[in-house]
């Protein structure tokens, strides 16, 4: 499968895990750890592997100064999620910020896919073909998996 293809897919995948913890009600400290886990795993899973698969395709392939900028904005999108990550990570789940903390990252996030998917998947449609995508599809999906947990 085609590696934007499968990025969409997680991209699907990640917003419906924000929905569902944006659903949850103070009471559910248990449920929103699991799911704030899970998310976060996700996401580090999924931009390591873009980083290492699609981006780097892509930049390497990139002719004018505004693409490769647009691709480098994509790459510090990942920086202030991993850095928001960092936070979440050593923050209390009883205090207020952890909430907050995980809104931003959705927000980031969100941001950032509706980017991604408009301006960097265009881009990377016009410089590597199918075979390339496809491809890079293989190898984004064996990156993923070795992301550890």
């Amino acid at each position: 499968m085609d590696v934007l293809t499968l990025i969409k897919r997680d991209h699907a995948e990640v917003k419906a895990m924000f929905k569902e913890f944006a659903g949850l009600s103070n009471n559910a400290k248990s449920s929103r750890t699991k799911l704030a886990k899970k998310i976060i795993e996700a996401l580090v899973a999924h931009n390591r592997a873009e980083e290492e698969t699609a981006y780097a395709a892509v930049r390497e392939r990139v002719k004018s100064a505004d693409d490769r900028i647009k691709v480098l904005e994509g790459y510090e999108e990942h920086g202030v999620a991993n850095d928001l990550i960092a936070k979440i990570e050593v923050t209390d789940l009883k205090d207020d910020n952890f909430v907050a903390r995980m809104d931003v990252l959705r927000e980031s996030v969100e941001h950032h896919i509706k980017e991604e998917e408009s301006v960097i998947h265009k881009i990377a449609r016009s410089v590597l073909d199918k075979e390339e995508l496809n491809e890079l599809g293989a190898r984004f999906e064996e990156a993923k998996q070795q992301v550890p947990a």
